[in-house]
């Protein structure tokens, strides 16, 4: 007879980024109805959802919650600051959190296992692509916490090897919406391409505004992102003028027989990269639960330092030295409701989250005889 694991979600499916959490739980909620099919699994994975609503200090409540339930495995969160909210909560209880999301990297925790990308795998191919692709002048744009300063500070460090030029960094909250006057500095000063680290309505808002200020006067502009999906189109809408391209582990342009497979499957659902990231993680705990005969948070990770699994991205090896996997990296542009893929990475790349090991010296071949960098900083 099947027993019963007992695993949480911590997922926010309402506030400013629910289309992302939506989708995360969505490739939740398939994986485990593929797992719970499995005759080969001697157990079925029990769930538990707690939605944060997008509030900080509720993802430490949810935590304890799920501690209370005596879960250890928890799968979600979307946010850095959210799972940066509830790292100690883990290492004090000895929980995992299965972390999907990409993010800006410089941390390393035994109690999360990072499967969403970091800088290395992410943000640095993209801005080889962009330097190449479209000029050394760019505006650099991010909510106003740890993953926009972060992701911006790495593109400032690559701008200055490149010899590029940062004409301005801005910062907004969390949910803002009102960009009428960074918009019309971007229209006046052009810049070769901008860098979007904003998140949820504040980045789609954005997207419109800017779209309708450069149509109006014939701008052509790239805007390139590490955190755009499948998930967000409807809210991003039709772009009539901007160039969005965006940079992750999949893409359904990628692996279209698969996404196919999903919507036969389960219904119609984007099949984003926060979509995959999630149900690899689920796949990849019922496969290392199913080899372990155990839940134990150590057993689990050890088994998966040892042994690399197959998955939808590819055959995917996570560091005992960091906790981080390697990961695909993909780059495409949004085409009539689309992403299609321009460029992919020859291999998997291995997560390199502190960039001790990456050298960025490559983007010296990029300078181009140009003015000295200079930042202009817009308030």
């Amino acid at each position: 007879m099947r027993h019963t694991i007992d695993v949480g979600l911590l997922l926010s499916i309402d506030g400013t980024y629910q289309c992302v959490g939506r989708n995360a739980l969505a490739g939740a909620a398939h994986a485990l109805a593929e797992i719970n099919a499995n005759a080969d699994y001697a157990f079925a994975l029990q769930v538990t959802h707690i939605n944060p609503q997008g509030f900080l200090h509720r993802y430490s409540e949810g935590v304890g919650q799920l501690k209370q339930a005596g879960i250890r495995h928890i799968f979600g969160t979307t946010t850095s600051a959210s799972r940066k909210e509830i790292i100690p909560d883990l290492e004090q209880n000895g929980g995992l959190l299965w972390y999907p999301c990409p993010y800006e990297g410089f941390e390393s925790s035994e109690n999360v296992l990072y499967l969403g990308g970091c800088p290395n795998q992410t943000l640095i191919p993209l801005l080889r692509y962009a330097l190449q692709a479209f000029g050394s002048r760019a505006a650099l744009i991010g909510s106003n916490y740890i993953w926009g300063w972060e992701s911006n500070r790495v593109a400032r460090e690559v701008f200055e090897v490149a010899g590029g030029t940062v004409l301005l960094e801005k910062y907004v909250h969390l949910g803002t919406t009102r960009f009428s006057e960074l918009i019309q500095t971007l229209v006046t000063e052009r810049p070769a391409f901008v860098l979007n680290n904003l998140v949820g309505e504040s980045s789609y808002v954005f997207l419109q505004q800017l779209d309708a200020a450069c149509h109006a006067v014939g701008l052509n502009l790239p805007v390139l992102s590490c955190n755009l999906t499948e998930a967000e189109l409807p809210e991003v809408g039709v772009m009539r003028s901007l160039r969005l391209l965006s940079c992750g582990p999949f893409f359904e342009d990628v692996d279209r027989a698969f996404s196919q497979q999903q919507r036969r499957q389960h219904g119609l659902h984007p099949v984003s990269h926060f979509y995959t990231g999630m149900y690899v993680a689920l796949h990849l705990f019922a496969k290392a639960l199913n080899q372990c005969g155990s839940d134990d948070p150590e057993l689990i990770c050890n088994y998966l330092y040892e042994h690399p699994q197959d998955s939808v991205l590819g055959r995917l090896n996570i560091s005992a030295h960091n906790n981080h996997s390697s990961l695909p990296c993909h780059i495409a542009e949004l085409r009539e409701g689309r992403f299609v893929v321009l460029h992919s990475e020859a291999q998997l790349l291995p997560a390199d989250p502190y960039l001790t090991a990456t050298d960025l010296s490559e983007f010296q071949r990029l300078r181009t005889i140009a003015p000295a960098p200079r930042l202009r900083i817009v308030k």
